[in-house]
């Protein structure tokens, strides 16, 4: 017969409910010492005593699931191969959603037509949604949800602060990857984004590099501005003409790594002729040769902090931050040298 709580409490010499909060971080109203704590799980485990996950579940009408959802479906494999970015944010929602007491369930693409749809059945709880794209399509969209949301790398101010939503501090990112490149002497410095996928951090990063060189008096031009479409041929092209800038500042570190790998199979020396900056600064940085300096997004605690705000909606409580902007960092790495000498 199934050990319960009544069993557990009845041996410890306490009542079910400070039972319930030892083990189950239930009744958060009530105090309980370490001793008594301690008491509590030492008779659990002498009687074997474990909790019905289903059962619980089931009288608290919820499925402790959250779901992590890509803005547009992944477009290309997210664990296995090129950037760690997810691996480092599912770090981070996992952390966030265990210590809570939650799982989390990763869906390559939306269940349905809408995050309704994807909640009709009961599944999750809530849903962390990640990398939306930049349209008024998604907007409406997400707006009209009524279920738990969160959104990474949004600006609650997009939403009218309905959403609650977390984001790295972009403009102070490009700003250390500029003020690096500057102290290393370049001044014809081109950015690099792709035209695939229009997120909504895509834009705020270029207008950010447009900011940060104009304050030091430099007017960027579409020349400056290397736009790259899903087939990298407007790269290659930019590649093989040997270009005029000395560093390029990248959108995210997958196409920093595509730079890095053209130039050298076009004879460009990185740094030495060619300086090349990333953004996100995971782990793969590390494996690029040579190794690439990038702006660090701090990815994990972008999961825990939208974990967070998921719980509180979830709980039905109020959101004090409806917007978390975390600040970056930059690493310096191997990819970054002072401009050639023409």
């Amino acid at each position: 017969m199934a050990v319960t709580m009544r069993d557990v409490a009845a041996k410890a010499g306490v009542s079910p409910v400070v039972v319930s909060h030892v083990l189950h971080k239930k009744a958060a109203t009530i105090r309980v010492g370490e001793a008594t704590a301690e008491r509590v799980r030492q008779a659990a485990v002498e009687l074997g005593y474990s909790c019905n996950i289903w059962a619980r579940n089931f009288r608290a009408q919820q499925t402790y699931t959250i779901g992590a959802i890509h803005g547009h479906g992944f477009p290309r494999p997210i664990l296995s191969s090129g950037s760690r970015y997810f691996s480092a944010l599912l770090d981070g929602l996992m952390e966030g959603a265990f210590s809570y007491g939650y799982s989390i369930t990763l869906c390559k693409q939306l269940l349905g037509g809408s995050p309704n749809d994807a909640m009709s059945d009961g599944r999750f709880d809530g849903l962390v949604w990640y990398s939306t794209l930049d349209s008024e399509t998604t907007a409406k969209m997400l707006l009209g949800c009524s279920v738990p949301l969160v959104l990474v790398h949004s600006r609650s101010r997009d939403f009218g602060g309905v959403i609650p939503t977390v984001i790295c501090d972009n403009d102070q990112g490009i700003g250390l990857a500029v003020d690096h490149l500057f102290g290393l002497g370049h001044r014809r410095i081109a950015y690099a984004l792709n035209l695939g996928w229009q997120y909504a951090e895509t834009s705020l990063r270029l207008t950010a590099f447009r900011e940060h060189m104009r304050r030091r008096g430099i007017a960027i031009t579409d020349d400056d501005e290397i736009r790259v479409d899903t087939d990298l041929s407007e790269l290659e092209a930019y590649i093989a003409r040997r270009p005029r800038h000395t560093a390029i500042v990248a959108n995210n570190e997958g196409l920093a790594a595509e730079i890095v790998a053209r130039a050298q199979r076009h004879g460009i020396a990185i740094p030495y002729e060619l300086s090349v900056v990333g953004f996100d600064s995971t782990s793969y940085c590390e494996e690029i040769r040579p190794t690439l300096t990038a702006v660090r997004q701090p990815l994990v605690e972008l999961g825990r902090r939208a974990i967070d705000l998921l719980v509180q909606r979830i709980r039905g409580e109020a959101c004090e931050q409806p917007e978390v902007v975390v600040p970056c960092g930059l690493d310096v790495r191997g990819s970054t040298a002072p401009p050639p000498c023409k």
